[in-house]
Formats: structure tokens, C-alpha cells, sequence
């Protein structure tokens, strides 16, 4: 996002979505994917990507409105939905080395993105960062649903095509331009398409055949230090000391929360 300027956000983010879709179109084609092998879950991973593109909307405003520290980590608040819809509406009990692994990640990602009690925070930004995890959320759970049926490849396709549209459609209605930009911006737009959606939401997408979205949320918790790292490698955003030991606690947090069952019947 910050190598495509001035592309605006959200239209970066379409452009992540569509030419990660043709570029799927034209493997499943070589493929010769079946249709059929849309049909399972096609649905609820239609929606899932509504949702992600709809999140993306949603943070990337918010980070204009706030610092992008409180954005980022109250849309690392999933966690903390998807366990209140474990318990509450799954009717199951979240096991105690989980909430300890869980809150362990989030508190280290606050130490990370320089969080401090005195931080100040925009509360338009601050409740559309919130809004963006309720929709992350939705895009976990649904595509959980969805790959409970439905073959990675064809739900990946499905969910890139929602967040297209979903994207596409928010960046018309805000009236951003969508064409008029540098050559660097085509490039990172590319970039981002084939590192941030073809290979790291793919691996979600694989991911949540296997592992609840419960356990998936935490362990995306991770992004921040991958992100800082980035920041500090590519961006030269030296990383302090205190924040290095966040990024610590973090992993540690997700092994605690990854080692044995997250949820027990009650």
C-alpha cells in the first residue's frame, strides 16, 4: 500500500483482488478445473470474500482517521470475537492454555505496535478498525464453513472474486480514480496480488480446512511482526528494544495457543 501511492488504499486493494483473479482464472483454466468443483461452498465463500474486501475498506479508512498502531491492533481484536462466538454461540468452553496463548499474542502485539495508555486515538478510526474485525471475523467463519466442502482452489477463486467486487464497488461509490497512476504504483499493485493474496491468503484459505478459525486468528497475529520486520528491512523503521521483546511475546502467545485442543464441548 505504501509503495502504490498515490493509488488510494482501497483502490490498491482492488487491484490486489482483480489481477489475483486473472491470474487464478488463467491457472484453473490450464487446469481445466471442472465447474462442478465450484458448487461446495459457494456460497459461503462468495460471502467470505465480501467480507475480506469489506474489512480491507473498512481498516485502511480507519488508518487514515487514527494511528495506524490503534488500527492495527483493534483489527487484531478477532480473537476476541470469534472466542465470544465459540462460547456463545457455538456453545462450547475455550480451553484455559488457549485464553492464556491468546491474550499472551495480543498483549505482545500491543507492546509491538507501540501502544501506550497515553496513545492517542481518533474514535471514528478506532470504530471503523473495530468494524474491520467484525467483517475479518465473518471472512474467517465463512470461509471455515466453506472449506469444510469446497476444494482450496475453488474457494480461493470464489473469495477473491467477492473482495473484488466488494472493493471495486466501495472504491466507485467513494469516487477514487482508478486509472492515472505511476508505473511503481502498477508495480506494487502486481506485487501485492502475487505476495500478499495469491501467497498469503491462499495459505488461510488451505489453512482453515485443517484448523479451527478460532486458533487461525491467533496465529494471525503474527502479521504485525512480520509486518515491522518488513517495515524495518525495506522501510528503515528501526525497531525498539521494548518492541522486539513484543514481537517475542507474540510468538510465544500463538505456540502456547497452538499446542493441544483450543475447544471442548461443555
Amino acid at each position: 500500500m505504501r509503495f502504490a501511492l498515490p493509488a488510494p488504499p482501497v483502490v490498491t486493494g482492488f487491484y490486489r483482488m482483480a489481477i489475483a483473479l486473472v491470474l487464478m482464472a488463467g491457472f484453473m483454466a490450464l487446469r481445466r478445473t471442472p465447474p462442478s468443483s465450484f458448487r461446495p461452498g459457494a456460497g459461503a465463500a462468495l460471502a467470505s470474500g465480501l467480507c475480506f474486501g469489506t474489512d480491507l475498506a473498512l481498516w485502511q479508512t480507519a488508518v487514515v482517521k487514527t494511528s495506524v498502531a490503534s488500527a492495527t491492533l483493534l483489527l487484531n481484536t478477532t480473537p476476541v470475537f470469534l472466542g465470544l462466538w465459540t462460547v456463545l454461540v457455538l456453545r462450547k468452553r475455550l480451553v484455559p492454555r488457549f485464553i492464556v496463548g491468546a491474550a499472551t499474542a495480543m498483549f505482545g502485539a500491543a507492546v509491538l505496535l507501540g501502544i501506550s495508555w497515553s496513545d492517542s486515538i481518533d474514535w471514528e478510526g478506532a470504530w471503523l478498525a473495530l468494524a474491520a474485525a467484525l467483517f475479518y471475523t465473518g471472512y474467517l467463519l465463512l470461509m471455515s464453513a466453506a472449506r469444510s466442502n469446497a476444494e482450496v482452489l475453488p474457494a480461493f477463486f470464489l473469495a477473491t472474486a467477492g473482495a473484488t467486487l466488494a472493493l471495486g464497488s466501495i472504491a466507485v461509490v467513494r469516487g477514487d480514480p482508478l486509472t492515472g497512476f505511476p508505473a511503481t504504483s502498477w508495480a506494487a499493485m502486481v506485487a501485492a496480488a502475487l505476495v500478499s493474496q495469491i501467497g498469503g491468503v491462499f495459505g488461510i484459505v488451505w489453512a482453515l480446512r485443517y484448523i479451527p478459525a478460532t486458533l487461525a486468528s491467533v496465529v494471525l497475529l503474527v502479521q504485525p511482526v512480520g509486518t515491522a520486520l518488513l517495515g524495518w528491512l525495506i522501510l528503515g523503521e528501526a525497531l525498539h528494544p521494548v518492541q522486539s521483546l513484543g514481537g517475542v511475546a507474540v510468538l510465544v502467545g500463538i505456540l502456547l495457543a497452538a499446542r493441544g485442543p483450543v475447544e471442548t464441548p461443555r
